[in-house]
C-alpha cells in the first residue's frame, strides 16, 4: 500500500515537472517563430511594440512579451512602459545576445511586471546580415504553477510545493499553508499537523546544468488508504455482481460468444494506446467482433503511417528532400556522443553559395529553387563518405564527416572538390547558371565539443572565406573568434562614444604650389577610455557594418562646420574644410523632421557672408561612384546644384571610369599616397602621377596629392602641374587650436 502511495506522489511530481519541461520546449518554439516576423527587425519601432502587445494576449501563461535591442535596452514591450528599461545586466539576456542561443533566467522578479517569473530569451537576427539585433523575451508567471497545483486534485490532506533553484517555496497547495520541506523522501514522514505523508520530489534542470525548479508532493497515507480500500471494495462488488449475472444468464454461451471477443478488443485497445503495432488477430467466430478487430488494426496502421510521415517532414527539407537543420543537429549530437567515447574525429562543413540572391532577383525564385535542388543532388552523389548532408536553410548546405584520418588534408581536398563540383554549369529551361560557394570547416574536438560550438565555428570559418574573396575554403581558428569578439566589443563601445565625447577632429593643412594654406582635411580620431587611441581603420569599417557611421558622420559634419567658422576668421572666406563621407550617409534617408548627412552638407552656415555657402568639401571614394543607389545619386546631383564641391579620394586604387567622373562633376582628384611616395623611385609611379594630373586638367578638375613627405616629391609634383599638396612635409594632422596658429 505504501508503494501505491509513493507511486502516486512520484507520478504527480513527474507530471508537474513534465509540464514545466513542455512549457520550456513550447516557449522555445514560440520564440523561434516570433523572432522571424518582420516587425521585430527594429526592436525600437512602434510596429514592434504593437506586435508584442497583441502576442502577449495569446496565452494566459505569458504575462509579458518583449524585445530588448542588441544592447539590452527594452522599449518594445507587451506591457506599456513609462520609459525604456535596461535589462542588459540580466545574465539570460546577455547570453542570448552574445552566445546567440535560447536562454532561461530561472526564477526572478521581472522588472516590467514586478512579479515572480521565469523568463526566456531567443536572439533576433537581422534578416539580411544575420547579426544579432535583439532578443525575443517571454515572461511566464509563477502564479501559473499555483493554478496548476490547485488543479491536481490531490487526495485529502495532501500537499504540493514548487521550489526555485535556491530551495525557496514559490508556489504551494493548499495556498497559504506555509508547508515546510521534509528532511526525508520516499518514506513515511510525520508532519507538524500530525498527518503522516509520503513525500516525493522531481527536479527540472534549466538550459544549463543548474536546477531551475523542484516539485515536491506529499500524499497523506490515511486518506490514500481509505481511497484505495474504497476502490477495491467497489471493484470487488462490481466484479461479483458481473460474475453472478454472467453465470446466471449466459454461462458458457456468454463466455464463448461475448466475453472472449470483448477481451480481445480490450487488449487491442490497450496495445493501440501503448503505440504498439497490432498484428491481425485470429477470428472470434462472431462477424461483428471480427469487423471491429479489423477496424482496430486498420486504425493502428494509419496511425503509424501518419506518425512516420510527421517525423519525416519534421526532419526533411521540403525543397530538396535532404535533411534539415533539426535533423543535422540531432545527428551531430549523436555522433559527438559516440566520438567522445570512442575518441573518433569529426568535421562539420558549411557550404554557402556566393551571391545567390542575384539568381533569385534576375531569374526568379523558381530558378533559384531548381539550382538548390540540383546542388543538393550533386552533393549527395559526390560525398559518399559523408554521414549526413543537410540544408539548414536559405542557400546553405552542411555536411558531417566522420572517421577521417588525423591528416586534415583529407577534408580540405574534399572541400576543394566540392567547390569545383558546385561551379559546373546548371542548365535551366531558358538559361545556364554558374554559381560558386564559400566553405567553412570546423573539426572536433579541436574547434568545439558540442553542437552549438561546432556549427558556430563552421559559420565563422565560412564568413572568413567570404572575406577572403569567396569561392574558397577556410578552416576555423581561434583567432577568428577573438577577432569577432573584438568587433562586437568595438561596435558596442561605438554606441556611447559620441555621448561620452570620445571622438575629436584633427585638421591637416592642404597648401597650394606657393605653400599657402587654402584647405584643411578634417580627420576623426577616437580616444577610447580603456583602449586608448584607436585609429580610423580600427573602427570605421565596424561603424559602417553596424550603420553607426550615419550618426558618426553627421557628428563629423557638424563639428567640421563649426571648425570652418573658426578657421575663416584667420584664413578668410576662401578657406575650405573637406570631410570624408561614407556611402551609407548619402543613401540613408531619415524622417522628414530629421535631416540626413546630405542635407547637412547642403545647408548654408549662418555665419557665412556668401549666401548658400558652408565652406565644406566632401570626399568620396572611387568605389562609391561604381555602386550608386538612387538616394546616393540624388545626393551627388544635389551637391552639384547647390555648388558643393566634391573630391574623389584615393584616386588610382579603385575602379572608377572617366564617364562617372564626368557625369557627377567632380571638382578634385586626390592622388593616393601609395603613388606619391614612389615618386623618384619607380618610373611607373612618375608616369602615372603625371598622366593623372594632365588628364584631370583636361577635364577641368584640380588635383591634390596626398602623402607628400619629402621636398623632392613636392618639387616633382609641382613640375607635373599639381594644384595642391598635402602631407607630413607641411604638417601632420593638428588640433583646431594648432591650426589657428599654423604658418
Amino acid at each position: 500500500m505504501i508503494n501505491d502511495v509513493l507511486a502516486t506522489a512520484q507520478r504527480v511530481s513527474y507530471q508537474a515537472a513534465t509540464a514545466q519541461e513542455d512549457q520550456i520546449a513550447m516557449v522555445e518554439r514560440f520564440l523561434k517563430e516570433m523572432v522571424e516576423v518582420p516587425p521585430l527587425q527594429d526592436p525600437e519601432s512602434i510596429q514592434c511594440r504593437d506586435f508584442v502587445r497583441q502576442v502577449t494576449q495569446l496565452d494566459e501563461r505569458y504575462i509579458n512579451v518583449g524585445v530588448p535591442n542588441a544592447f539590452g535596452i527594452l522599449t518594445c514591450n507587451g506591457i506599456p512602459l513609462e520609459k525604456p528599461i535596461d535589462v542588459s545586466d540580466r545574465l539570460y539576456i546577455k547570453n542570448a545576445l552574445t552566445l546567440n542561443k535560447f536562454t532561461s533566467s530561472g526564477v526572478q522578479r521581472d522588472r516590467a511586471t514586478e512579479a515572480l517569473t521565469i523568463n526566456f530569451a531567443y536572439p533576433v537576427h537581422d534578416e539580411k546580415t544575420q547579426r544579432v539585433i535583439g532578443a525575443g523575451v517571454v515572461v511566464v508567471s509563477l502564479e501559473w504553477w499555483q493554478t496548476l497545483l490547485t488543479r491536481l486534485q490531490l487526495p485529502e490532506n495532501s500537499v504540493a510545493l514548487v521550489l526555485d533553484g535556491y530551495g525557496q517555496v514559490v508556489a504551494e497547495f493548499p495556498h497559504g499553508d506555509n508547508s515546510e520541506m521534509p528532511e526525508e523522501f520516499n518514506t513515511i514522514v510525520s508532519s507538524e499537523d500530525q498527518v503522516r505523508r509520503v513525500y516525493s520530489k522531481h527536479k527540472v534542470f534549466g538550459l544549463g546544468s543548474d536546477v531551475e525548479l523542484t516539485f515536491v508532493t506529499g500524499i497523506s497515507i490515511d486518506s490514500s488508504l481509505a481511497l484505495v480500500e474504497g476502490k477495491h471494495r467497489s471493484i470487488f462488488i462490481a466484479f461479483t455482481i458481473t460474475v453472478l449475472l454472467i453465470l446466471l444468464l449466459f454461462r458458457l454461451f456468454f463466455l464463448n460468444t461475448i466475453l472472449r471477443p470483448l477481451n480481445k478488443l480490450a487488449d487491442l485497445t490497450f496495445q493501440l494506446g501503448r503505440k504498439e503495432k497490432l498484428l491481425p488477430p485470429s477470428s472470434t467466430g462472431v462477424r461483428e467482433m471480427d469487423f471491429l478487430q479489423d477496424r482496430f488494426v486498420e486504425m493502428s496502421d494509419r496511425k503509424s503511417q501518419a506518425e512516420s510521415q510527421i517525423i519525416k517532414q519534421t526532419l526533411t527539407d521540403a525543397l530538396t528532400g535532404i535533411a534539415n537543420r533539426t535533423a543535422f543537429s540531432q545527428a551531430l549530437s549523436e555522433h559527438l556522443y559516440y566520438a567522445d567515447t570512442k575518441e573518433n574525429r569529426l568535421a562539420v562543413i558549411l557550404v554557402d553559395l556566393d551571391d545567390f540572391k542575384e539568381i533569385n532577383d534576375t531569374l526568379g525564385h523558381e530558378a533559384g529553387d531548381e539550382v538548390l535542388r540540383t546542388l543538393a543532388r550533386r552533393l549527395q552523389e559526390a560525398s559518399e563518405h559523408c554521414r549526413l548532408i543537410s540544408r539548414p536553410g536559405g542557400d546553405e548546405f552542411m555536411l558531417l564527416i566522420e572517421h577521417f584520418e588525423s591528416n586534415e588534408n583529407q577534408v580540405a581536398e574534399l572541400c576543394n572538390s566540392l567547390l569545383k563540383l558546385i561551379k559546373h554549369p546548371i542548365c535551366l529551361p531558358h538559361n545556364e547558371v554558374v554559381v560558386s560557394a564559400s566553405i567553412g570547416i570546423a573539426h572536433y574536438p579541436e574547434d568545439g565539443h558540442d553542437v552549438e560550438s561546432l556549427m558556430s565555428a563552421a559559420d565563422q570559418a565560412m564568413y572568413y572565406a567570404k572575406e577572403c574573396g569567396r569561392d574558397t575554403v577556410r578552416r576555423f581558428n581561434w583567432e577568428l573568434r577573438r577577432t569577432l569578439m573584438e568587433k562586437i566589443e568595438i561596435i558596442k563601445d561605438l554606441r556611447k562614444a559620441i555621448e561620452n565625447e570620445e571622438f575629436f577632429l584633427l585638421y591637416q593643412p592642404i597648401v597650394n604650389i606657393a605653400g599657402q594654406v587654402v584647405k584643411f582635411e578634417a580627420l576623426i580620431r577616437w580616444q577610447h577610455p580603456i583602449k586608448g587611441m584607436i585609429p580610423p581603420d580600427g573602427f570605421i569599417p565596424f561603424a559602417e557594418q553596424s550603420r553607426q557611421i550615419i550618426d558618426i558622420g553627421e557628428w563629423v559634419i557638424k563639428k567640421a562646420q563649426k571648425g570652418w567658422e573658426v578657421l575663416q576668421q584667420k584664413y578668410g572666406e576662401q578657406i575650405q574644410v573637406s570631410v570624408n563621407v561614407s556611402p551609407l550617409q548619402l543613401s540613408y534617408l531619415k524622417t522628414a523632421n530629421t535631416p540626413n548627412s546630405a542635407s547637412l552638407l547642403t545647408a548654408p552656415v549662418a555665419s557665412s557672408k556668401r549666401p548658400g555657402h558652408n565652406g565644406l568639401v566632401i570626399e568620396i571614394t572611387e568605389n562609391l561612384l561604381m555602386d550608386l543607389d538612387d538616394n546616393t545619386q540624388k545626393a551627388l546631383l544635389k551637391f552639384r546644384e547647390q555648388g558643393i564641391q566634391v573630391a574623389l579620394d584615393d584616386f588610382g586604387t579603385g575602379y572608377s571610369s572617366l564617364a562617372y567622373i564626368m557625369n557627377y562633376d567632380i571638382d578634385y582628384l586626390k592622388i593616393d599616397k601609395s603613388f606619391v611616395q614612389k615618386l623618384g623611385v619607380d618610373l611607373s609611379a612618375d608616369s602615372l602621377c603625371e598622366a593623372i594630373i594632365s588628364m584631370s586638367h583636361t577635364l577641368g578638375i584640380a588635383v591634390i596629392a596626398e602623402g607628400v613627405e619629402t621636398k623632392s616629391q613636392a618639387t616633382q609634383l609641382k613640375n607635373f602641374g599639381c594644384d595642391f599638396l598635402q602631407g607630413y612635409l607641411y604638417s601632420k594632422p593638428i588640433s583646431l587650436e594648432e591650426a589657428l596658429k599654423f604658418q
